[in-house]
């Protein structure tokens, strides 16, 4: 079967056969990769392409639609692909400018100690609202300075209770804080 040609094996592909995808998988795969990695300038991105066209071609049965040569087909949807890629990488790298400019200019924009003001502001609120043994936990560690072992007795707890209002507290506060810093 491998001497066949596209034309002979096309209609062998429309009826399904995973013996004809086969054979022009590998008879086009190397040629539709270096086609790609000309375009993108990256040959791992092309081969990624390259088997991702192939992928979809046999998963939504794309192949028994192509009227036209499958070495046609298969370098048109290749070089479609990349330059969707390339708009798509473009477009991705145009936002993240706009956004760091966006940033930058909001930065510039709002005086530090106001920043500062804020963050404490927001930093207040987020230990509010902590359940009290978890703040007192909190307070005493971070805020007071003391030993777990100091905390532990003056809360009436073990220490590895302490540790564990701790680790919990931290987390919560990570959460509530990780947009505004």
């Amino acid at each position: 079967m491998y001497d066949f040609d596209d034309n002979e094996l096309l209609p062998l592909l429309r009826n399904g056969s995973l013996e004809a995808y086969e054979i022009l998988f590998k008879r086009y795969y190397k040629m539709l990769c270096l086609h790609a990695a000309i375009i993108l300038l990256d040959e791992s991105e092309a081969e990624d392409l390259v088997i991702e066209l192939f992928i979809e071609i046999w998963d939504k049965r794309i192949y028994r639609k192509i009227e036209q040569s499958f070495k046609a087909y298969l370098f048109k949807s290749v070089t479609n692909k990349c330059i969707n890629k390339i708009k798509k990488i473009k477009l991705s790298k145009q936002k993240k400018e706009e956004y760091q400019q966006y940033r930058k200019e909001d930065k510039e924009k709002t005086p530090f100690w106001l920043e500062q003001r804020e963050l404490a502001s927001n930093i207040n609120n987020a230990l509010l609202e902590l359940p009290a043994q978890r703040l007192k936990a909190f307070m005493l560690v971070y805020v007071e300075k003391k030993r777990y072992q100091d905390a532990a007795e003056e809360m009436g707890l073990s220490i590895n209770s302490v540790k564990t209002h701790l680790k919990l507290a931290l987390k919560v506060l990570r959460n509530k804080l990780e947009n505004l810093i």
